[in-house]
């Protein structure tokens, strides 16, 4: 197992922490600049203080949850996970920086500062360290509650901490060579750096599960295996984004966690999910197990320790199962061997009579179609009596079957479908 740190991601939660720290520097400079540490404050002043370091730690937060991405790219899901991670630890910053300013007051009085009287500059660097760290702390925790990981909390927390310590103390080593905005700018920056490098280095030497690409456009990529459920595909919406290949569908297959063990499982697609070499529908993934799809080759990696069969173990593994499994295609040339949907684009969707199967633009339904006139969950065909029924769910522009707008419909051999501008073509 290859159990090496991702230096792509240290690189880019490093960055985007120096950045946010870089950005954030304006605030605190323009509120903090011609104050001195012995000079009364005023409750306007005060109030600045904690706007300036709300957004500073917001800006910080926000950049680094955005560079779970790891491109320079700016989509709608970097967008939305900037925005995130900034309003987390925007409010976060509100509660610690109140608890910074007391532990840094506290060591400053310690250390014999008070209004028009300065100390011990020991002191002065203890209580920017204490503060720092506490502020490292709180944004780690922020950009862990902003991936709905309790996990990632505590490793955030962890990783705040040390880069919160690291970044406090470079604050006072650049403050004593130079003097100055600059030295605030740069000093400032470096602690964001120092909290995105951290928390990245904390996360990856306790990953338990990841992928990592081996051939496809986004060569070289790792993505950590978090939640109960990952999908793999090419909507932005996917943990794992397999993006830039038209062969990936939107939701193409998804790994789950079952107890000790994960299982592979491919989802409504004709171009199949492979796992070292061989077609499947539904298998339990070991480490260094190979996964193919479309032009994207992964490995797939899990820690000792992490749960399911290691190298060495004998472990049964389902490679085969039912050929035309619910939801699936069936293969090429067996078509009319049961009740399917097929697109515009010849693809070929099989429909169990068992089950309810819902149609929409959402990840969540069996069959995902990539138009914007299809609305989230569109519509559903389900069997009853021999016979199968179409039902619209509510949509926005409307489920159609040969060319009239339906609520409810049962299908005959060959009707045409249309939902919003998506057609799809049923056989019995």
């Amino acid at each position: 197992m290859n159990g090496g740190v991702n230096r792509r991601e240290l690189t880019f939660k490093a960055l985007a922490g120096l950045a946010g720290g870089a950005l954030g520097w304006l605030p605190v400079e323009i509120t903090s600049r011609g104050h001195s540490l012995t000079e009364a404050q005023t409750p306007a002043s005060v109030i600045a203080s904690f706007i300036s370091m709300a957004l500073l730690s917001g800006l910080i937060g926000g950049m680094i949850v955005a560079s779970e991405q790891q491109s320079l790219e700016v989509t709608a899901l970097t967008r939305r996970r900037f925005l995130r991670g900034f309003v987390i630890c925007f409010i976060l910053s509100l509660p610690a920086t109140y608890y910074s300013n007391l532990a840094f007051t506290y060591i400053l009085a310690a250390g014999g500062w008070g209004i028009n009287q300065a100390g011990s500059i020991a002191y002065l660097v203890a209580g920017r360290l204490a503060g720092w760290t506490l502020m490292g702390v709180m944004l780690g925790a922020g950009v862990g509650v902003a991936t709905f990981s309790l996990g990632n909390l505590l490793k955030g927390a962890a990783g705040g901490w040390v880069g919160g310590f690291v970044g406090g103390l470079a604050f006072d080593l650049i403050g004593a060579t130079t003097s100055g905005s600059l030295s605030r700018l740069v000093g400032v920056a470096m602690i964001g750096l120092a909290i995105g490098l951290f928390i990245g280095l904390v996360q990856e030497l306790t990953k338990q599960v990841w992928l990592k690409v081996e051939a496809g456009r986004l060569r070289g990529r790792e993505y950590r295996i978090e939640r109960a459920v990952a999908s793999l595909g090419r909507a932005e919406e996917n943990e794992v984004g397999l993006f830039g290949d038209p062969g990936v569908l939107a939701r193409h297959a998804r790994i789950e966690r079952r107890g000790q063990t994960f299982i592979l499982k491919d989802l409504s697609t004709q171009e199949g999910t492979f796992l070292n070499g061989q077609r499947v529908e539904s298998a339990e993934l070991h480490d260094n197990d190979r996964i193919k799809i479309s032009n994207y080759e992964l490995s797939f990696h899990l820690r000792k320790g992490a749960g399911g069969s290691m190298p060495g173990t004998v472990a049964a593994r389902d490679r085969t199962a039912a050929p035309f499994p619910a939801g699936s295609p069936p293969a090429p040339g067996a078509v009319g061997q049961g009740p399917h949907l097929i697109d515009v684009a010849g693809r070929h969707f099989m429909i169990q009579p068992g089950a309810t199967m819902r149609l929409g633009r959402a990840l969540d339904n069996d069959l995902v179609l990539e138009d914007a006139s299809v609305s989230r969950h569109h519509a559903s065909i389900s069997a009853s009596n021999g016979a199968f029924h179409l039902k619209d769910l509510g949509s926005q522009n409307g489920t159609y079957v040969g060319g009239e707008r339906v609520t409810q419909a049962v299908l005959a051999d060959g009707d045409a479908i249309r939902l919003g501008d998506a057609q799809l073509t049923f056989h019995s």
